[in-house]
This record gives C-alpha cells, sequence and structure tokens, in this order.
C-alpha cells in the first residue's frame, strides 16, 4: 500500500466520524421526539453513557484489524466466517438507510429556506447523481470533511450558544422539568426511549473502516475518539434539550425533519437559520456519499470472502469501479424512500435493526477476543456490560419497531441466503447462463510475483540510481521510453508501476492488484523484457496515484519518471484530480518527469 495511506492523523480521522455522526444531530432530535416527547433530550443523555464505553471498543477493533474491515473482519475472527458475512449484512442495512434518510434530510433542510418543490422527486435525482459520481469515481477527501466538520460543529456550538444565551429563564426551566417528568415513566417507556436514542449514534462504526488510513493505530484512533465523544457530547444532548423546550408544540408535531433550522431561527434569526441549512444540507450530502462508499466496500469485502457473487465485484472498464455495486446501494435506499413516500418518522422507524444489530456483534465480538486473550479484568466486565446494554437496546428494538425488524430483518435473510447459494456455487452456474453477468474470468498471475513500493525498495542499493515508468495502458512506446532512458544510464532494469487508484474515504482489503492491474503489469513485463531489459513489477493501492508514484519514485532512488500523456475526460479530472499536473507538484526537483505522446 502506498504511503500516502498512513497520513491521516487524529484530527482528520476526527473529522470523518463527526461528518458521519454529527448527521444525526439534524433529525434525530425530531425523530425521538415523536415517540418520547419532550422527554428526548434525557434518553440521548442517558444513552451515551453506553456510547462511551462502546466508543473505548471501536478504538480496540481499529487497533486489532489495521487492515480494516469493522464488523466483518472482528465477527469473522470471534465467531467464524458466517458470523462475518452476517456482520456484512447488518451494516449494509445500516448503510441503505443511511444513503436514504441522510439524502432526504438534506433535502427538507434546504427546502426549508428555497422551495425546491416535492422532496421525494429531488431526493431520488440527488441519488442518481451520488450514483454516477460515483461510478466515476469521486475523489471525497479527509481533508474535506475537515472544512465540513468545522463547519457544522462551529455552527451548531453557535446554535447552542445563541439559544442559551437569549432563551428566557422561564423556557431554561422546562429542561429540568422535562427531567423531573422521567419519573412518571414506567419500564417500558423507559426502554423504548433508550432504544432509539440509539440513533443518536450512528456513524460511530466508521472509525475501524479508517484504520489502514491512519498515521498510527497507538495514539492516533484514541485521540480522534476521544475528540468526537467531546463534540457529540457538546452538542447533541443540549441541542435535543434545547429543541424540546424551545420550539413551538406545532413545529415539534409536524415539522420533525428540521428541529435544528427551527431552534436557530427562533433565538438566532434567519442569518442563523441559513448557516444551519447550509452546513446540514452539505453535511447530510456528504455523508449520504460517504454511506455509499462505504456499502460498496462492505459489498466488495463479501466478494473476495465469496459471501457474495462475483458478478457483483465486476469494476467498471473505464473508471475501475465497482459500477453494480454502487447501483446497488442507490437502488435500494431510492425504493425505501419511494415506499415511504420520503416520510422521516417511517424512516427512522426502519433505521434501528442493522445499526444496533453491527454494535451487537462488534461488542461482543470484543469480548470475545478479550476472554481468549485472557482478559480477566474490570476492563473485560465493562465490555461484557456495554454488550448487555446494547444488547437490551436491539432486543427492545426488534419487539417495538416492527417494521425495521421487518426490513432489516428481510434484508439480512435475502443477503444470507445469498452468501449460502455464492458459496455452494449455484449462484454462479445460474449467473454463467446470463452473458453480462457472467463472473469475470480468472487472471493469470504473474510469473515473477509483484512487489509493493516497501519491498521494492528494500533491494535498492545505497548510491543506486533507477527508472521507473507508469502506465494504466499497455502501450509499447512508453515503455520503450523507458528502456532506452535505462540503457543510456548503463541499469539493467526498470521499475513499472501500477497503481489502484481507490476513490473515497475507506481502504478496501485488497492483498494483490485488480484484474486490469495484473493484465498491465504482465504486458509492461513482457515489452520492457522483449526490449532486453529485466522488469521489476510494482503495485500500490492508494486514493491519489500521483502521490504514490511519486513516493515510490523516491522510495526506489529514481532520477527519471516515465509516463503516457494523460487521457483523462474533463469529468475525470474534475473528480479525480489532473495526475500530471499533481505529480509534477509531488516529485522533488531533481527528478525528471518524461510524457510520452
Amino acid at each position: 500500500m502506498s504511503r500516502s495511506a498512513g497520513r491521516i492523523g487524529w484530527f482528520l480521522v476526527w473529522a470523518v466520524v463527526f461528518c458521519d455522526i454529527g448527521t444525526s444531530l439534524y433529525y434525530v432530535p425530531g425523530l425521538l421526539y415523536a415517540s418520547t416527547g419532550d422527554r428526548a433530550g434525557f434518553f440521548v443523555a442517558a444513552t451515551m453513557v453506553a456510547f462511551i464505553f462502546l466508543c473505548i471498543k471501536e478504538v480496540e477493533i481499529t487497533r486489532r484489524f489495521p487492515s480494516g474491515g469493522g464488523v466483518v473482519s472482528l465477527s469473522d475472527r470471534a465467531f467464524g466466517p458466517w458470523f462475518g458475512a452476517l456482520g456484512g449484512q447488518l451494516i449494509m442495512v445500516d448503510f441503505f438507510l443511511t444513503v436514504a434518510i441522510s439524502a432526504v434530510s438534506g433535502v427538507y433542510y434546504i427546502d426549508s429556506i428555497w422551495h425546491v418543490g416535492p422532496v421525494l422527486p429531488v431526493t431520488l435525482g440527488c441519488l442518481a447523481v451520488l450514483c454516477g459520481l460515483n461510478i466515476v469515481g469521486v475523489k471525497e477527501s479527509a481533508s474535506v470533511s475537515l472544512v465540513l466538520a468545522i463547519l457544522a460543529f462551529t455552527v451548531d456550538i453557535a446554535v447552542v450558544g445563541t439559544a442559551l444565551f437569549r432563551a428566557p429563564p422561564e423556557v431554561l426551566a422546562r429542561i429540568p422539568e422535562e427531567l423531573a417528568s422521567v419519573r412518571e415513566l414506567g419500564p417500558r417507556e423507559l426502554l423504548v426511549g433508550y432504544a432509539g436514542a440509539w440513533l443518536a449514534f450512528s456513524g460511530l462504526e466508521s472509525m475501524s473502516q479508517l484504520a489502514p488510513a491512519m498515521r498510527d493505530l497507538g495514539p492516533t484512533p484514541r485521540k480522534g475518539m476521544i475528540a468526537v465523544v467531546v463534540t457529540v457530547l457538546l452538542t447533541a444532548p443540549l441541542v435535543t434539550f434545547l429543541s424540546t423546550a424551545s420550539l413551538p408544540v406545532e413545529i415539534k408535531a409536524h415539522e420533525p425533519e428540521r428541529f435544528m433550522s427551527e431552534l436557530a431561527a427562533v433565538w438566532g434569526g434567519h442569518g442563523l437559520k441559513l448557516a444551519v441549512v447550509l452546513s446540514a444540507s452539505s453535511l447530510l450530502l456528504f455523508a449520504a456519499n460517504t454511506a455509499i462508499i462505504g456499502n460498496y466496500h462492505v459489498m466488495m469485502a463479501l466478494v473476495r470472502r465469496e459471501f457474495l457473487p462475483p458478478a457483483l465485484g465486476a469494476l467498471a472498464h473505464r473508471f475501475q469501479t465497482p459500477y453494480r455495486a454502487i447501483v446497488l446501494c442507490t437502488l435500494v435506499p431510492a425504493a425505501v424512500l419511494v415506499a415511504v413516500q420520503a416520510d422521516l418518522l417511517l424512516l427512522g422507524e426502519l433505521y434501528a435493526f442493522g445499526l444496533l444489530g453491527a454494535f451487537v456483534l462488534s461488542s461482543t465480538g470484543i469480548d470475545v477476543l478479550r476472554w481468549k486473550d485472557g482478559q480477566r479484568g474490570a476492563g473485560f466486565w465493562l465490555g461484557v456490560l456495554t454488550s448487555a446494554a446494547v444488547l437490551v437496546a436491539f432486543v427492545v428494538n426488534l419487539v417495538e419497531k416492527d417494521k425495521a425488524t421487518l426490513f432489516g430483518g428481510t434484508i439480512a435473510a435475502f443477503g444470507m441466503a445469498v452468501a449460502l447459494g455464492t458459496r455452494t456455487g449455484w449462484i454462479d452456474r445460474v449467473m454463467e447462463k446470463i452473458p453480462r453477468l457472467r463472473p469475470p474470468s480468472q487472471v493469470e498471475r504473474l510469473e515473477t510475483p509483484f512487489f509493493t513500493v516497501e519491498q521494492a525498495a528494500a533491494s535498492v542499493l545505497e548510491g543506486e540510481v533507477n527508472v521507473i515508468v507508469a502506465s494504466r495502458g499497455a502501450t509499447r512506446k512508453i515503455f520503450k521510453e523507458a528502456v532506452d532512458r535505462a540503457r543510456a544510464r548503463g541499469l539493467g532494469q526498470v521499475y513499472a508501476i501500477y497503481v489502484d487508484e481507490i476513490p473515497g474515504l475507506f481502504y478496501p482489503q485488497l492483498a494483490a492488484p485488480t484484474p486490469e492491474g495484473l493484465t498491465v503489469l504482465e504486458a509492461a513485463c513482457a515489452m520492457i523484457e522483449s526490449m532486453g531489459m529485466k522488469a521489476v513489477p510494482v503495485w500500490a493501492l492508494s486514493h491519489a496515484a500521483a502521490a504514490s508514484v511519486a513516493e515510490a519514485a523516491e522510495a526506489l532512488r529514481c532520477d527519471t519518471v516515465v509516463i503516457g500523456a494523460t487521457q483523462r475526460t474533463i469529468v475525470w479530472t474534475t473528480l479525480r484530480g489532473k495526475f500530471i499536473q499533481e505529480l509534477l507538484r509531488q516529485l522533488p526537483p531533481e527528478i525528471r518527469l518524461i510524457v510520452v505522446g
């Protein structure tokens, strides 16, 4: 993997996770009010205790599984491969609902100021655009997350601060009254409110998905998670308390999808409401896109583990993205939105199954691994208590939210049936009869194994100067130029690198090049060796191909980099960047760049 994959520090980790978990703030108070009334703030605050202990476990998952995989990898190791498949199905259900609820919430916030017309068609249009962007391969970066996270948190604090400063004492006095009224609730109402409040913490699972991109797995995940906990603690309970205490009954009853902007309007006026709408809509649509990316990475992981048909993992030839998986990741949320007619309360009813199911597997999985490691101290038993707390919430939602149980259970059961069919081979036998759905043919592996940048760099001698050629195709003149440059220096070898450029924020668990990567490396080696020069195939996995090529050139002590003229379209360069310009910016001045063609 390229070293560019390991440069995310704790601040960027916080930004990515907060961009996911922080979106809950925009719709959870309204959803929770529908089931618990003015006591919604109490339940969010009370559930924070269990949430903090679950955060500790999420940090441990990140450290135990540095290559990512989250609940899939954890459940596989703790309980066996079929539980890994189940974990994948549950997190996919969670992602499907995250896409739907984030997208429609973003449109609702936009509609609160600029009336865009019927919300459902507009939301479906947004999903279609996100689908197209992901097929091309949108270059979503942690730096974008950082800007949005800082913007959203700043606006959140401004809303809380303005409400606390301007709200009269009689309004703020309603908060302790709401807390006192909890004593009137019976056990059933308390359990329902507690279970429903977990929706406020959706997005926590994205932490472990970032493991391969972190600078280190020591202080980075711990500091990042502390920042997440602090920012969530400063916003989620307070916004919920202030919303239920400040907003008129008619808004709370009929406009649950825009509590945050209405709270801003009540105490800060139109300007603050506009700031909320801009930050909320941007963050929510960004979160919907991130959920699509996370979901198709889960699908690809299940394809590689042979729990989903290989045809689902087919890559678009032009963009090298899993277009079938991406389409599925947007079609299912679109179908859900149509089925519920963009009703946010109904979406909230469907949400709990996958989220809490994945939390149960993650939490109990860590308990099992700790037990196997011989841990029996206070930390272990606190972990068991955390698992029990999450399990209670899951069971309560199974009983109380029958729509969520039916939807999530059906999707998960169907997914497990597909996994069984894939493992037994009968799905492949069916798909082989459908030309466009045939499993991709296996690419013959190179006789000489490829090297990662780190492996190739280990054999470079002190003072040695080399030539490297980077190409996404098998164009002979590019490799001839590299061979001529190497021969002129008296060298006996040329490094040929192929970078699998992965769009999005998360890394898949790839241990080898994609089929196209293998084909290009094999062709490069054949052409270079036909010219009488030894070829050394090098592979890298990265979000930024230019950065990987530049780093490889430095690590392999190359003074010349040979590439072909770019064939990227305007759309490609807009979404993924301008390769040659980025490479020129990244290369040290002493390394020459030769562009052929």
